[in-house]
């Protein structure tokens, strides 16, 4: 909005007044596009952003703005662009036209290809203060000073992640999945998968990057971020790190994976492959599927 804004204040900011800004609150203006994820017929979300949506951008592209000023392509969250999607993007990223602004967002900003983030400035918005965000989740959700810190911990300190993991259904999920992660390396990896069944992988292998940075912080002798009430959990499981090296390993496999959580070609597989790849931080290893080795849930 306040770079469609006509009448912007002395700090850049919109007037909220301007038809331009009327505009952009009706989400109607002629000079700019947002591509995100969209609902279906049957109520259903899609999963991703598609190569059709990006290459429909090439009109919106091509011709001047309607208002002579700047044109803005939003798009959010940007993760969600599928390969193809995303590399149909890097020309226009290279080569946007006058006065044509891209704007990316993503809370996952390590899923997007590496080509698309070295063509852009990225700009990184920290949490709110604790208490602030605290005071706003107990307003929110309802609940009690003691769960709004336990959620918020959990999310990172993101107060609109925090108040999905109220929602009594994630609420029962995050449980259920932290409880099934927690077990490794103790229990075998097709048990633990037992326990993630039923829980989907865009929840489940977050907490699985989370619980190995709580991991990383007790063992260097820090407070856990993540899971404070796990602290003496953590604690046992930081004496078994293989080493720091290991840790960080396999953490940069979990990051890996994103690549294929929204598609896995066998569900199952990728969630052995991913609790493979996390329980190889300890020294006991992991209790592998008979064959001795991690099961792959791609081919090639």
């Amino acid at each position: 909005m306040a770079l469609l804004c006509e009448q912007p204040a002395a700090d850049g900011r919109a007037c909220h007044a301007c038809q331009a800004c009327q505009w952009m609150a009706a989400e109607s203006h002629p000079d700019a596009r947002k591509l995100g994820l969209v609902v279906a017929d049957d109520g259903k979300v899609s999963t991703q952003i598609s190569v059709d949506a990006v290459r429909a951008l090439a009109g919106f592209l091509t011709v001047g703005g309607h208002r002579g000023g700047r044109r803005v392509v939003l798009i959010d969250p940007a993760q969600a662009m599928n390969g193809i999607a995303a590399n149909a993007l890097l020309k226009s990223l290279e080569e946007p036209g006058d006065r044509v602004i891209f704007v990316l967002v993503s809370d996952c900003p390590e899923m997007l290809l590496p080509t698309i983030r070295s063509r852009c400035q990225q700009v990184a918005f920290s949490a709110p203060a604790l208490q602030p965000a605290q005071d706003w989740l107990q307003g929110a959700s309802g609940c009690s000073a003691e769960q709004a810190r336990a959620w918020l911990a959990a999310a990172g300190g993101a107060p609109l992640q925090a108040l999905a993991l109220a929602e009594p259904a994630t609420t029962r999920s995050h449980a259920q999945a932290l409880q099934a992660l927690s077990r490794l390396p103790d229990d075998p990896v097709s048990q633990v998968a037992d326990g993630l069944s039923a829980v989907e992988p865009a929840l489940w292998l977050p907490l699985g990057q989370r619980w190995l940075m709580d991991l990383a912080r007790v063992a260097a002798g820090a407070e856990p971020r993540y899971f404070p009430q796990q602290h003496e959990r953590l604690s046992q499981l930081a004496t078994r790190i293989a080493s720091p090296a290991q840790l960080t390993e396999a953490a940069r496999g979990l990051t890996r994976q994103f690549r294929g959580i929204s598609h896995p070609l066998n569900p199952r597989l990728f969630c052995e492959e991913s609790l493979a790849i996390l329980a190889s931080a300890f020294a006991s290893g992991a209790r592998r599927p008979s064959g001795g080795q991690a099961p792959r849930a791609r081919a090639g």
